[in-house]
């Protein structure tokens, strides 16, 4: 409400809206604006939900967490009735996660350390974010008021709070935090990322065909929970991919046109073990109960990862985003770095040391392809790769050997995966 008087009080006075039509519009837009609010509080109770699906199993995160805003002075564990890590470890160890209430600390404090970073940052100055400002007022203002809506005094103060609480509300509390850490970058950063890789890979839409679905709702806590993971790995490929990430629109309008290139025919690229892993999470889900549109298009979301960074080296080499990913496939494949990479993507340990660790390899397995392949001279580069696979046939048949010994292993893990990558980066150093 404040917000829609601050910008039609613009309007009155300057002479264009009269007190009568302002009083009359403002009936008129109070079941718009229940509905703003209704929507808000929807999306709120969902990010709780998703955030309780996690259980015993997240507790661990969550108190990392608790330390980080502790350390920052966000958050005091006495005033807001949250326990010492003793008891919240020993209630994990018997299978009891976080209660709502805590977790709705958690989510309240997580939402005002983004919009505080954000409207820190030059990510509300960005024009592509117009359309998150006018979301916030009800359509008939949206319609009549545009003006008064793009050059209201709040604009970026009101653009970090939908940012933020989108944020939250879609990926969860736990991960632009671990991003964080893991890419070491600031949280204005994950903010941008997030705004462009939403934009990229049109996750409105998927949001909306989950919020829509008529399913079970852990069916829908599971995909949303999985969409939450694949978005912030594409995240972080971003984040790698670009030095400064200030504003997501110039990003969005250099890598779309790419992206959607190789969005459309990802299915005909992949190779034979990552559409393994793929089509086995796809069964999995369906098993659940899953419908297959929606299933399909969460892992959709798993099948481009990498595409940002291809897209990147391809237009730095100034060649096709097909060729790129052929040779990036090529390599992976006959390394077998596709399924070091695809397994790690997939790993979810309870440690959020363990978790930065094996997140930060699929990365590593991914950025260590890019890099070798922008080393190659102009010119074909799936047929570099074929030279340079045989030119170095021994070291790599040794690789491979260790790559395959460890398929084997029952239970993989962080430090296995770690060894494999020390090794593919000497291997490809050469």
């Amino acid at each position: 409400e404040v917000n829609i008087k601050i910008a039609l009080n613009r309007e009155m006075t300057e002479g264009r809206l009269a007190q009568d039509a302002r009083d009359a519009l403002l009936v008129r837009m109070t079941d718009d604006v229940a509905e703003l609010v209704l929507e808000d509080n929807r999306l709120q109770a969902l990010a709780l939900s998703i955030a309780e699906k996690g259980g015993s199993a997240a507790v661990a995160s969550y108190v990392r967490l608790m330390e980080t805003f502790e350390a920052s002075g966000r958050l005091d564990r006495k005033v807001e009735g949250l326990a010492a890590n003793d008891e919240l470890l020993r209630r994990a160890a018997e299978g009891r996660g976080l209660t709502r209430p805590e977790l709705a600390v958690l989510l309240s404090t997580a939402k005002l350390a983004l919009q505080e970073a954000i409207e820190n940052s030059s990510l509300p100055d960005d024009p592509a974010l117009g359309s998150d400002l006018a979301a916030a007022f009800p359509s008939e203002m949206q319609r009549d008021f545009a003006a008064a809506i793009a050059d209201h005094q709040l604009r970026r103060e009101i653009i970090a709070t939908k940012i933020a609480n989108r944020i939250i509300n879609r990926m969860g509390i736990v991960h632009p935090f671990e991003l964080v850490e893991e890419e070491g970058c600031a949280l204005g950063d994950i903010a941008a990322a997030f705004v462009a890789v939403e934009r990229l890979l049109d996750m409105p839409a998927i949001w909306t065909a989950l919020d829509d679905a008529k399913i079970a709702e852990s069916v829908r806590l599971s995909l949303f929970a999985q969409a939450a993971s694949a978005m912030t790995s594409q995240m972080a490929d971003l984040l790698r991919v670009t030095q400064t990430l200030s504003q997501a629109g110039p990003v969005v309008a250099r890598l779309e046109p790419g992206v959607d290139r190789l969005n459309a025919s990802v299915d005909g690229l992949l190779s034979p073990s990552v559409k393994r892993q793929w089509d086995m999470l796809t069964q999995q889900l369906l098993d659940a109960g899953a419908p297959e549109p929606l299933t399909a298009a969460v892992v959709r979301l798993f099948k481009t990862d990498g595409a940002i960074g291809i897209v990147d080296l391809a237009e730095r080499r100034g060649d096709d985003e097909v060729a790129v990913t052929s040779a990036f496939t090529h390599l992976g494949e006959a390394l077998g770095l596709d399924w070091a990479q695809t397994l790690a993507a997939h790993m979810s340990p309870g440690d959020p040391w363990e978790r930065l660790l094996v997140n930060s390899l699929a990365r590593d397995f991914q950025q260590m392809r890019l890099t070798f392949l922008a080393g190659l001279p102009k010119g074909d580069l799936d047929a570099a790769v074929t030279k340079w696979l045989a030119d170095h046939a021994p070291r790599v048949a040794q690789f491979r050997a260790t790559v395959e010994r460890a398929r084997k292993i029952p239970n993989p893990n962080g430090a296995m995966l770690s060894h494999i990558a020390g090794q593919a980066r000497g291997l490809l150093g050469r």
